[in-house]
């Protein structure tokens, strides 16, 4: 039998809990669950447990935490994804979709080439895509959710690849190394920084920046691909390589 999934971050290991907010809502007024029924719960960090729901008020749901237990069902290798900022609903669609991958980081850059800035409504977008981190974890079965991270600079973002095995921005300029060969020379990765530029691709400045601070340029083929598309596919085939 399937249950519904639930988000709850104060989950318990044992005894009560309610639900409140959105997820109440989607509970009771959305798929009418009653009395008795037995939900899915997480607390995005790694605990599952199954509820049974014990009350219904108008916008609060108490339940009776059974059977929890520590899951995992993360990848393999720990990606931070940082990303160039795609225009309208594509970043949406990134978010959602690398969610679902098990991307461990997200982290929106600034690009000099980059056509989208987060400003004045930046903390409204963000606060979307944890949204959507969240429906991505309860679709998709993980027990953590991807942290999403506010905007910062390529330079700032480039200050932190000594915390990754392994630092990778996709381009297309010349020099570039196939994923096969960069995996031939590191085939054993826990952590991994992967870049992923705007259309318009890196500026030389950038890309000197990136190469002096230890990241390998990774070529994602002969066509121009959209942010989203590329991001998607470095994802993909970085678990392919190193493990789901």
């Amino acid at each position: 039998m399937s249950w519904e999934r639930f988000y709850c971050p104060s989950l318990p290991g044992e005894g009560e809990v309610w639900v409140e907010g959105s997820e109440a809502h989607h509970m009771l007024h959305v798929l009418r669950l009653k009395l008795g029924q037995r939900v899915y719960l997480f607390d995005g960090r790694g605990t599952e447990a199954t509820g049974r729901i014990l009350e219904a008020g108008r916008d609060r749901v108490r339940l009776e935490v059974e059977d929890s237990a520590r899951v995992d069902r993360e990848a393999r290798v720990a990606i931070t994804l940082a990303f160039s900022i795609p225009k309208g609903q594509r970043a949406e669609v990134l978010v959602e979709k690398v969610c679902e991958l098990g991307v461990r980081r997200l982290v929106p850059i600034g690009c000099h080439r980059g056509v989208v800035k987060l400003r004045q409504e930046g903390s409204q977008k963000l606060e979307k895509w944890r949204r959507i981190a969240i429906e991505a974890a309860k679709q998709c079965g993980r027990t953590c959710i991807t942290e999403v991270e506010g905007m910062t600079s390529l330079p700032a973002l480039l200050e932190e690849t000594g915390r990754h095995e392994l630092s990778l921005l996709a381009s297309t300029g010349p020099g570039v190394r196939s994923l096969q060969e960069i995996v031939r020379g590191r085939p054993e990765v826990k952590t991994l920084l992967c870049i992923v530029g705007p259309e318009g691709g890196f500026t030389e400045g950038e890309v000197g920046d990136a190469r002096r601070a230890g990241c390998l340029e990774v070529g994602m083929g002969p066509r121009v691909l959209r942010i989203e598309t590329a991001s998607i596919a470095l994802v993909s085939m970085l678990q392919f390589a190193y493990g789901f």
